[in-house]
């Protein structure tokens, strides 16, 4: 092996590294923003149940119930997140008498 060969394979090395090593930071941060967005989706769920079965909403998320038609209501919970991004539920649920 010459020493152009062991520069041009090490070279080629380094480059395969930095990318396997861009790859697991993309994906770390994938994962990440994964997490933050199931935790939104998990307390939403929790606010829906708990204002559909008469409780009160937590301060952090906001809610807004409507009538929709005959016995049925609109239900809206909207969940801040991190970054500004918001995730906003809506459901249709019967009307509690």
């Amino acid at each position: 092996m010459t020493l152009l060969e062991s520069i041009i394979a090490s070279l080629l090395l380094a480059v395969t590294a930095v990318v396997c090593l861009d790859a697991t930071r993309g994906a770390a941060v994938l994962q990440q923003k994964s997490t933050a967005w199931t935790q939104a989706v998990a307390q939403a769920e929790s606010e829906l149940a708990t204002v559909s079965s008469g409780g009160l909403a937590l301060r952090t998320t906001r809610v807004s119930r409507r009538a929709w038609r005959d016995g049925l209501e609109l239900i809206e919970v909207d969940v801040p997140m991190a970054g500004g991004a918001r995730f906003q539920l809506t459901r249709l649920v019967e009307r509690t008498p």
